[in-house]
């Protein structure tokens, strides 16, 4: 949020405990298993110092244990066998704990569409089948006999709807006026009614004597974020510095953003907030964006679609409410509070709304309205966006939340249709909030009773889906019993508990191999082999530190989404734990002698401001110097970055490896993938352009201003480019990248054949071989992109990918399944999606390893079209 990393909340006192019943609540539930794989990674990662980690249990036994166990976590985060990712359509939350007539697991739920375990979901594979499972990746499991693909999407969510918000009429009826309205607005009063130590707080109680739960109501405690639990520099290094969300999305698997939101969810319980602020879904319109490495869709409305479902999921399993941000358009951070957006329907719908409706149809039941202007009016007070499109169109339930100071006018946002009002920040002052206006709205009849009623009742409702009131989410027994002024002297022993663990430092790590994209790899540069002489050159080698960086660190990106942390592993260090021969240079004439040179460069990026340009500092320079040095010399590069960058340095290395803010634990990462121990699993999630590239007009981005002015706080973006956004845009105008949207490689090779389109069950089914034909065992990610004539001026968008594992000289089937939401188009005369095929056009399917690299083309035969149009 728009404010500074700081928290002023009352200093917590020392930690002392934390509730040892939250570590039994996440034990093992045995739906997941260890691999020899797993085994190995978990040994590479650098831990706490054996004799530290032995004060620090000792310390927590004699003190009543940790919030978080390092051996509960351990057992709770080990990871499920390899699964295949794959496509995804909108799914949907199904729980319905009352009714005697949900499934068991195992049994058919087509019918029911809910499971009498509360911790499973109806997932669909197909119209003719759908069982309640744990959890579900689409695409297709080995084990099936018919070797169909799972759509995986959920069912039943209108039903738990239904059923929350019945429940939730009762206890609103409970509640005065003024306890209706406390839901309404975030408190930033004096203890104990500030903020516990979070970043937002809700509650019925106001005063020391006030009950902590009245009516069985938990306070909302939210916080940021979801990229690790954000203690805003209040306790540096008790919670763990997770990679972005962009090398999650950068991962294009749905294993590793179920296991990432896992990790942090545990960790967010640990500390008492129920509320996840995140994740970001915006797809990237503008490389330079100050937040792209936030967002889980990438460039891409499919592949965050795709990621979305199963990381909300994961935190709802924990029992947290998940707050999706920002909606809408909040494409860039130049004058983000005071800039409009003007969005045509049609790039609206098939761009920016789609992963929205993925995470409200998984279940997110909070969304977070943004501080720009769409068509000249605030988000959070456009009715035209937080009814028509929010609540109408995407079937939205839950409660909109402002961002933190984005409320302008109390009447005209409560009247557009936004729940809760966050107040802004200043340093030095606490600012009211515009709600607190509310009350005196309703007895002069600007608004009604009913609208509080309705805002409540949100709030309530959303509550009850995530199972607050029937304790999933676990606090100390003891804490409804108590008075706010009690519990919140024990609350901030949660706050301030370690969170960290050796097995969230493994969860960092594997996200940071899954999501790491090898740009080239000349003549096998790497992996390189055991005892090679190597340099690292350049100053983040073994620095995360930078007094330039006003936000975030080195390898992590700055503002809301940001970890403090003290115990990043740098590469140097890494390398070093590993055993390799090497050695540290901050310039080029350091790097004499050594086989290999191993150049650091990062770029950093944070909220509030665009960057200027897409260049990765000093790498050009330092790459330049050592070729000039020694020409023969092996040069590899290893890039941190937020997003896109150019690589007018790519022709001098033998390699690069991009990592896309990796967090703490980049040294035992680097180390590994360098030495081939792990193997770089990442495809670019955005395109990466040429240094020629010229996308934008000064009139899309990052706008203009009213003449004569040139520059303004209340400038106007126009996204006259419609849908051709990322790779979209390099198609349709044959401006090829520099490297594409889904490009990476591997230590091994692939060839994908024996391409095939069935029918089955009015659905499309493209299907294919995966040949290893290298001699490592690595992980191939075919995509498929569709295109039809109606889509233009787009010319094909992705529209199934699957992440598969193939051992060495072996093949892997895949699959993907189409319908006709695969081959529509946003219609904006008839207001509506409408078929392309009901058109008469051919759909032209495509597969590849890139948007840019397709091996296998044809068009949906004749038959197909007929049963699916």
């Amino acid at each position: 949020h728009d404010r500074p990393c700081t928290d002023r909340a009352r200093s917590a006192e020392p930690l002392r405990l934390a509730m040892a019943h939250i570590a039994a609540y996440h034990a093992p539930t045995g739906d997941d298993t260890d691999d020899a794989e797993d085994g190995q990674r978990q040994a590479r990662v650098v831990t706490t110092p054996p004799s530290q980690r032995r004060r620090r249990l000792a310390t927590a036994a004699a003190l009543g244990g940790l919030a978080l166990g390092v051996a509960a976590v351990a057992g709770a985060l080990r990871r499920r066998p390899k699964a295949t990712d794959g496509p995804a359509f909108p799914v949907s939350l199904a729980i319905d704990e009352a009714s005697t007539t949900c499934a068991k697991a195992g049994e058919s739920c087509l019918s029911s569409q809910c499971c009498q375990d509360a911790t499973q979901r109806c997932y669909e594979k197909n119209k003719y089948w759908g069982t309640c499972r744990d959890e579900c990746d689409p695409g297709l499991e080995p084990n099936d006999p018919d070797a169909e693909p799972w759509t995986c999407r959920v069912l039943g969510i209108n039903r738990a709807w239904a059923s929350s918000i019945e429940q939730a009429k009762k206890t609103l009826s409970n509640l005065t006026v003024e306890e209706k309205i406390s839901l309404l607005r975030g408190e930033n009063e004096g203890w104990p009614a500030d903020r516990h130590g979070y970043a937002g707080f809700v509650g019925l109680g106001h005063v020391y004597g006030d009950p902590w739960m009245p009516h069985g109501v938990m306070p909302l405690t939210m916080n940021d974020g979801p990229q690790g639990y954000n203690s805003y520099g209040k306790f540096s290094g008790k919670s763990t510095q997770y990679p972005s969300l962009l090398t999650v999305a950068a991962s294009f698997s749905t294993v590793t953003s179920r296991r990432y939101a896992k990790a942090i969810s545990e960790e967010f319980v640990a500390k008492g907030a129920n509320v996840l602020l995140g994740p970001d879904v915006e797809v990237m319109r503008v490389g330079l964006a100050g937040r792209s490495f936030e967002t889980l869709s990438g460039e891409d409305p499919y592949l965050g679609s795709t990621l979305v479902p199963v990381f909300v999921k994961a935190a709802q399993d924990h029992g947290l409410i998940v707050c999706v941000k920002h909606f809408l358009d909040n494409n860039q951070e130049i004058y983000r509070q005071s800039m409009s957006a003007e969005v045509g329907e049609r790039q609206q719908h098939e761009i920016y709304l789609p992963v929205f409706k993925a995470a409200f149809d998984a279940g997110a039941n909070a969304v977070m309205c943004s501080y720009n202007k769409v068509h000249g009016k605030y988000a959070c007070e456009n009715s035209d966006i937080l009814r028509r499109l929010l609540r109408e169109e995407l079937g939205f339930k839950g409660f909109v939340i402002s961002d933190w100071g984005a409320t302008h006018d109390a009447l005209h946002s409560s009247k557009a249709g936004l729940d809760i009002d966050m107040q802004g920040d200043d340093p030095n002052v606490r600012l009211p909030d515009e709600y607190h206006k509310l009350p005196g709205l309703l007895k002069d009849g600007s608004i009604s009773q009913a609208s509080i009623d309705e805002k409540a009742l949100h709030v309530l409702a959303s509550m009850r889906m995530s199972g607050l009131f029937e304790g999933r989410f676990a606090v100390p027994q003891q804490w409804p019993k108590m008075t706010m002024g009690v519990q919140r002297g024990e609350q901030k022993t949660l706050v301030q508990a370690d969170t960290t663990s050796d097995a969230h430092r493994q969860v960092a790590y594997q996200t940071i191999v899954d999501g790491a994209v090898l740009l080239k790899n000349e003549k096998g540069a790497l992996p390189l082999k055991a005892g090679t002489k190597i340099v690292m050159v350049g100053k983040f080698c073994d620095q995360f530190k930078d007094f330039t960086i006003k936000q975030g660190d080195v390898y992590s990106g700055g503002g809301s989404g940001y970890v403090g942390t003290d115990s990043t592993i740098t590469p140097f260090k890494g390398l070093q734990a590993s055993g390799a021969s090497v050695t540290l240079s901050v310039g080029a004439d350091g790097a004499k002698g050594a086989e290999v040179a191993v150049v650091c460069a990062a770029a950093h990026s944070e909220e509030g401001w665009d960057r200027k340009d897409l260049v990765l500092p000093e790498a050009k320079e330092l790459v330049s110097a050592l070729r000039s040095q020694t020409p023969a010399q092996k040069i590899i590069l290893v890039g941190s970055v937020p997003g896109a960058v150019t690589t007018e340095w790519v022709g001098d290395v033998d390699a690069a490896l991009m990592l896309f803010e990796p967090g703490e634990q980049v040294g035992p990462a680097v180390a590994d993938l360098l030495f081939g121990k792990a193997s770089p699993g990442g495809r670019l999630p955005v395109s990466f352009p040429e240094v020629s590239e010229k996308r934008f007009t000064q009139e899309q981005y990052p706008g203009v201003c009213p003449p004569p002015k040139t520059w303004c706080p209340d400038m106007t973006a126009n996204f006259s480019e419609g849908v051709l956004v990322g790779y979209r845009w390099n198609d349709a105008k044959d401006v090829p990248s520099a490297f594409p949207f889904g490009f990476g490689l591997t230590y091994t090779d692939f060839k994908l054949s024996n391409f095939t389109v069935t029918c089955s069950g009015g659905q499309a089914i493209v299907s294919l071989d995966v040949a290893n034909v290298g001699g490592r065992d690595g992980e191939a990610v075919p995509q498929l992109y569709v295109g039809f004539d109606h889509l233009k001026p787009a010319v094909r968008q992705l529209r199934g990918f699957s992440k598969v594992l193939v051992p060495a000289g072996k093949k892997a089937k895949a699959a993907f399944q189409l319908g006709p939401a695969d081959w529509s188009f946003y219609d904006e005369a008839t207001k509506g999606w409408v078929s392309g095929l009901s058109l008469g056009d051919e759909v032209h399917l495509s597969v590849g390893t890139s948007s840019g690299d397709l091996v296998w083309h044809s068009k949906l035969p004749a038959k197909c079209s007929a049963a699916t149009s």
